[in-house]
Formats: structure tokens, C-alpha cells, sequence
């Protein structure tokens, strides 16, 4: 059964010309541009419409001889960024891509906005933490992290 809490946040998206795609009955998957690029963000909500799950993927691939560069920036911008989380997939069909992650509480007569707000977040985040993972990257250096 299709969850009232996705719905209410599709119909907000489709307000705002934003696709959204039914991947399960409580899954949906967007496209966001971002300053340097393109992201996907799905958005499942658990079986209460309590909790919502974020993660935003295919922005950067890491080589896996940086593996090592990257750990201490992701490290870096898990401290930085208060409300989204990096994480680099050593494994799996994604191997080399570093995912965005969130999770909130949400409650159903106002998750429509929340979600939203909450995409629109996790692309900032990702856009401003993106020039820093590729200088430490291609410059081999690591960075101090200063959030607006």
C-alpha cells in the first residue's frame, strides 16, 4: 500500500515541477542539478510515516588508490555538516561512490514541505562540500571545512 506520507510529499514536488518517481510503495526517487552536476535522491518513509530516509548518490566516484585521502575528508565533513552524513561504498554494485544520507522524524500533515526542505538541504550540503572533496581528491591535500 502506498504511503500517505510519500504521496503528500510527491504532490508537494509536483508543485514545484520537480519529477518524482514511485520506486516501491514507500520509495521515491528525484533528480537534482547541483552547481557542479547532478544527483539522484530517494526518499523512503518507514511503515508508520514517522521516519523518513534520505540518501543522495551518483555525484562523485572516488578511485579506490584515493580511498585512503578521502576517509580523512568524509571524516571532516561528518563533523562539519550537522544533518547529513557521507559515507564512501567500498563494496557492491556502487563501489567508489560516496552517498549523502539523512534521516529525520516527520509527521504526516506536514511532511509534504518538510521533505522538500530536507532535498533541498542535502543538495546544498552536497554542493558546498563537493569543491572540498575534489581539491583533497586531485590535490591530495585535506582541508579544514568552514560551514556557512
Amino acid at each position: 500500500m502506498e504511503s500517505a506520507a510519500l504521496k503528500r510529499v510527491s504532490e508537494v514536488l509536483e508543485t514545484k515541477d520537480i519529477r518524482a518517481d514511485w520506486i516501491a510503495d514507500n520509495v521515491l526517487r528525484t533528480d537534482w542539478e547541483f552547481a557542479y552536476g547532478r544527483m539522484i535522491i530517494f526518499l523512503q518513509i518507514d511503515d508508520e510515516d514517522t521516519h523518513v530516509h534520505l540518501e543522495g548518490i551518483n555525484f562523485i566516484k572516488i578511485p579506490e588508490d584515493r580511498y585512503d585521502i578521502i576517509f580523512r575528508m568524509l571524516n571532516e565533513c561528518n563533523d562539519a555538516y550537522n544533518h547529513v552524513k557521507f559515507v564512501l561504498n567500498t563494496s557492491g554494485p556502487d563501489v567508489g561512490q560516496i552517498s549523502a544520507r539523512e534521516d529525520d522524524i516527520i509527521q504526516l500533515d506536514s511532511c509534504g514541505p518538510e521533505c522538500f526542505e530536507l532535498m533541498l538541504r542535502m543538495v546544498r550540503i552536497v554542493e558546498d562540500a563537493y569543491p572540498k572533496f575534489m581539491k583533497v581528491l586531485w590535490g591530495g591535500e585535506t582541508l579544514s571545512i568552514d560551514v556557512p
